[in-house]
């Protein structure tokens, strides 16, 4: 990706986390990076292309579940859990980086309910990526079992599904408290008391 167009889709993803797709106009996303409008559409065709791209490059880049993930059946469940809670911290990094640590809870919430409403297409991708991430929790814990880690008589698709509903539900009340640094430090502590309850 040119600089020009990076500096394009961070500018409107501040600016879409600020306002909402909808009060968002084409006038505002090219004086808010500062083009001229020539140079603006040589990138851009449209308000749906570009936020579209943006949720792309901002959120897809950055996922690990974009696709089905394979699990080691040499590594176990503890450190699974944690390379996924070390994600989610890399991840809430660079959101931050991206729109500064004063932004507004809030303007996530609104940008992922504008992803129901204006990128049908896009939601699809996210509900693929949830299936995925689904997927890989119930092989972790599969494996786990297998390995003598974790309890055997727990049910795995239960389980698998109160690891992900545990990071919607964290996710969700980080955002509004406004505070979307606290999320995987409160990740990390529920997910750990949740193993002590699991595992043999």
């Amino acid at each position: 990706m040119s600089p020009t167009k990076e500096h394009i889709i961070l500018t409107s993803f501040r600016l879409f986390l600020q306002k909402g797709y909808k009060e968002v106009t084409m006038s505002m996303l090219v004086k808010s990076t500062g083009l001229s409008k020539g140079a603006f559409y040589h990138y851009i065709e449209n308000k749906e292309q570009l936020f579209v791209e943006t949720l792309d490059n901002l959120f897809f880049s950055i996922s690990p579940f974009n696709n089905e993930m394979v699990v080691n059946p040499e590594v176990s469940f503890y450190d699974y859990m944690q390379m996924y809670i070390d994600n989610v911290k890399k991840m809430s990094k660079m959101i931050i980086s991206y729109v500064g640590e004063n932004a507004s809870g809030m303007g996530y919430y609104r940008l992922m309910l504008d992803v129901a409403n204006y990128a049908p297409d896009f939601h699809k991708k996210i509900e693929k990526s949830n299936e995925f991430e689904l997927e890989f929790w119930k092989k972790t814990v599969e494996n786990g079992i297998k390995r003598g880690e974790i309890k055997k008589e727990l049910d795995v698709n239960i389980l698998a599904n109160h690891f992900q509903w545990l990071q919607d539900g964290i996710a969700l009340n980080s955002i509004f408290m406004g505070n979307p640094k606290v999320l995987y430090s409160n990740l990390e502590k529920a997910f750990e008391q949740l193993y002590i309850c699991i595992k043999k």
